[in-house]
């Protein structure tokens, strides 16, 4: 994973203390908003909190604690911090991911102002009736590391917040809150998070291509006037896909497309899940068929069928790109111009390149013309 992730994480984390000399940490989820668990804060009052960020220490505006007894053991700060990074809490992690956290430990209660530091710990998965905790082990959870951001290091996203130790000075680790159950307890916030996040590039431009695609569209950020391609294909053909990609690869750079594709469908319903989004938002779908293709029930009775639907509200573009030969005649899309425009599948041209090259030249013909109907400059 990108060093400057682990920055721009440690960016968005700030120092709490109390009057009571309670230490902790939290980190900014949202504009002017702090996320923290509850018992770092204890019973103080708002005004009385002290939140250190950045060389300069405020005093916080506003609480809102988590409600009720059974309620997740959290709080939300308000604190008067203008431009500022926000970390992004999405999603969960399975055991065995590695993890990635930040904060202010404490080492010595007589430390007047403890020293930030990272740690790293091991999933163990979730535990709770409701799945309301994360555990974590081979990592020292410190005092003060409560309201700290757990990073999953797979998906690039903060999962949990820490909220106690199993063993303060050793490597039992502890237990988080996971981000779903900050969501149930602050609903609003997901809305937050979603709403910075779709407008800055900051967090999402550091995730890999993978990571990206486990986050759902709304939560990224489009670039203006951006067309989004969405592959349907086979993972068998995954080869083939990936070298068509790469002719598209200068109009993604260049900021003309966005694009997508699922991979393993076959992984599990949360991949066809967010295969799924994606069609929805998709402006130009390519069918990239070939007898793999049509031998999927999911690709052709789902993903394909879907794509014609969207296509016939005038909702996306459909375009057949032929792969491997195959009877493609009698399919819903046979009255579809597909590409190469002399209907030869590319596995079957002598010279690949070209066949490629001229696929990626009709795309592009399409992108231009969907971004001149939105009136963007090509």
């Amino acid at each position: 994973m990108a060093a400057k992730l682990y920055e721009l994480l440690n960016s968005c984390v700030v120092r709490i203390a109390t009057p009571a000399k309670h230490l902790g940490t939290g980190f900014f989820v949202a504009p002017g908003l702090v996320l923290t668990c509850a018992h770092v804060i204890n019973s103080a009052q708002g005004t009385s909190i002290e939140v250190y960020w950045n060389g300069r220490t405020v005093l916080v505006q506003q609480i809102e604690r988590s409600g009720g007894a059974s309620s997740p053991d959290l709080a939300l700060l308000k604190v008067n911090i203008p431009e500022h990074p926000c970390l992004l809490l999405h999603g969960g992690a399975e055991p065995h991911s590695r993890l990635y956290s930040f904060g202010y430990p404490v080492y010595s209660y007589t430390a007047k102002v403890p020293p930030a530091a990272s740690t790293t710990f091991e999933s163990e998965g979730w535990s709770g009736d409701r799945q309301d905790q994360l555990k974590f082990k081979l990592g020292n959870a410190r005092p003060g590391m409560s309201g700290s951001p757990v990073l999953n290091e797979e998906t690039g996203c903060v999962c949990g917040v820490i909220q106690e130790t199993f063993d303060r000075g050793g490597l039992l680790g502890g237990q988080a809150i996971p981000a779903p159950m900050v969501y149930h307890a602050f609903p609003a916030l997901e809305a937050q998070q979603k709403q910075f996040h779709s407008q800055n590039h900051a967090w999402s431009d550091l995730l890999t291509q993978e990571q990206r695609k486990g986050l759902p569209p709304d939560w990224l950020p489009q670039r203006a006037g951006a067309i989004n391609i969405f592959y349907s294909y086979a993972p068998k053909d995954e080869e083939l896909r990936a070298e068509l990609a790469k002719r598209l690869k200068l109009m993604k750079r260049q900021g003309l497309i966005d694009d997508f594709y699922a991979g393993d469908i076959s992984a599990g319903s949360a991949e066809r899940e967010e295969a799924s989004k994606h069609l929805e938002a998709a402006d130009i779908i390519l069918l990239l068929v070939s007898p793999d293709f049509i031998d999927s029930d999911y690709l052709y009775e789902q993903e394909m069928e879907r794509a014609m639907e969207r296509k016939r509200t005038g909702k996306a573009r459909v375009i057949p790109i032929l792969l491997i030969s195959i009877d493609w005649e009698n399919t819903p899309f046979s009255g579809l111009v597909p590409l190469p425009r002399n209907r030869k599948p590319i596995s079957t041209w002598k010279d690949r390149d070209q066949a490629l090259y001229e696929v990626a030249t009709e795309i592009r013909r399409v992108v231009k013309e969907l971004r001149t109907e939105r009136g963007s400059s090509s």
